[in-house]
């Protein structure tokens, strides 16, 4: 009767063990498709806010013909919603300390300019620091016969500092979490050919 009892404990724990690799399989798999869809859902709101970007941008500067521009996403505020922020390169914006540098935040369908910052560099970081309220950024600076280095910008209430290379910007010795690297890949805005009058016939 011991072999008997025996023979059944182990075959209990055998099938034990059928079942449960099967329930980890499931959750692993469950988790996989969680990831998966939390994935697919942020490139959807990327992909959505680059539009609304591009349509900003080609507003913003209707003169400059063709724009580059580099695009990150984050909530700068704390208020549940991502600004924008874009380094655009155009032959008309750059010059030997660097190019502009837009933050945006979301006001209703539109956006509204936070940070209108000139002869700026990448890598732009965001740093762990907050000033009232919105996360402190940085950006490189060079060129032009001017210092080098990392310009932080704090936010003051209305908008980020227009220009890293004086006060209230100051220098520190490191960024933070790279939101644009120091070699971006680009996207294009290109200006969209003015409609056409038809003839009436």
């Amino acid at each position: 009767m011991k072999h008997v009892f025996v023979s059944l404990a182990v075959l209990g724990l055998v099938a034990c063990g059928d079942t449960a690799e099967p329930a980890a399989d499931s959750a692993a798999d469950d988790v996989a498709e969680t990831v998966a869809a939390a994935d697919a859902e942020r490139t959807a709101e990327f992909a959505a806010a680059e539009e609304d970007i591009r349509h900003f941008l080609l507003q913003e500067y209707p003169d400059m013909g063709e724009l580059r521009y580099a695009l990150a996403l984050y909530d700068l505020d704390g208020d549940g919603a991502q600004e924008a922020i874009v380094h655009v390169v155009s032959p008309m914006l750059c010059g030997s300390g660097g190019c502009n540098t837009l933050v945006l935040t979301p006001a209703g369908p539109m956006w509204r300019k936070v940070g209108d910052i000139s002869v700026s560099r990448t890598p732009i970081t965001v740093l762990e620091s907050e000033t009232g309220g919105w996360k402190d950024l940085t950006v490189e600076i060079g060129g032009g016969g001017g210092v080098s280095g990392i310009a932080k910008l704090a936010f003051d209430g209305e908008a980020y500092p227009s220009n890293p290379t004086v006060a209230p910007a100051e220098m520190v010795d490191a960024g933070g979490e790279v939101l644009i690297s120091e070699e971006p890949v680009f996207s294009v805005a290109t200006p969209e050919e003015e409609p056409k009058d038809t003839p009436a016939e």
